[in-house]
């Protein structure tokens, strides 16, 4: 199986994050990247949707609240549906960034439980936390290539592989990982924006890309992609 078929979006997040060092990008927020990739998700799971106003706010609505059976999910759906049936209205989407203020410590754990992340403990000065988690196994390099054979324009892109590219593309994270060219730029730029699909995903897909990417871009930066953040648990 692909690697972008093998793992939940989330999880690919996390995965492509993490340097060979077990250290995380710098640069990338992901307080943002984290809860995005879990709103992707839910959204290929029919369990959510993302809508986008004429102004440019995205906003969360709920579908269905059935559990999905994957555990990694089961809180973000339940925080979901939580605030949503509360509320009885769509979340804005920076009202969802500060409930899920903990996905990236619970995705990283579960990914550190499947075996796909090596913890390792270490201490700056001998005191502060600077723990690595190392990538481990070729999935997060089978990963990056199949990013890559979609910037060249080698492969056509699929739900989650473009809901991926929506994802990560306004982070800059490709930039980093690929180090392509203006033209594989463009054609991500694309993708993220819902472009030039040519029926290659769903019209659901294609706009839940758009709405995303969108969101995205006005957080993904910033000063959250340092090293790690102490223990070995979530």
């Amino acid at each position: 199986m692909e690697a972008h078929l093998s793992l939940s979006l989330p999880a690919q997040i996390v995965l492509l994050l993490h340097g060979p060092d077990g250290r995380q990008h710098h640069g990338v927020n992901h307080q943002v990247l984290t809860p995005a990739a879990e709103l992707a998700e839910l959204v290929l799971y029919g369990r959510a949707e993302l809508n986008r106003s004429a102004l440019g706010g995205v906003k969360i609505g709920l579908l269905d609240s059935t559990p999905v059976g994957f555990e990694p999910l089961e809180r973000p759906l339940s925080a979901l549906a939580g605030r949503i049936e509360g509320k009885g209205k769509p979340l804005p989407f920076h009202t969802w960034l500060s409930e899920r203020r903990g996905a990236f410590r619970e995705q990283r754990w579960a990914l550190r439980q499947q075996g796909y992340l090596e913890y390792e403990p270490e201490k700056l000065l001998g005191f502060i936390p600077r723990d690595r988690y190392r990538p481990h196994g070729p999935l997060q390099q089978e990963l990056i290539g199949e990013l890559g054979q979609l910037a060249r324009g080698e492969r056509s892109p699929d739900d989650r592989l473009a809901l991926l590219v929506a994802i990560v593309h306004p982070a800059g994270l490709p930039r980093r990982l690929l180090g392509f060219d203006r033209s594989q730029g463009r054609r991500l730029k694309h993708i993220a924006k819902g472009q030039d699909l040519e029926g290659a995903v769903s019209a659901a897909v294609a706009a839940t890309g758009a709405a995303i990417g969108a969101a995205v871009a006005g957080g993904a930066g910033g000063g959250d992609g340092g090293g790690g953040d102490g223990g070995g648990g979530s």
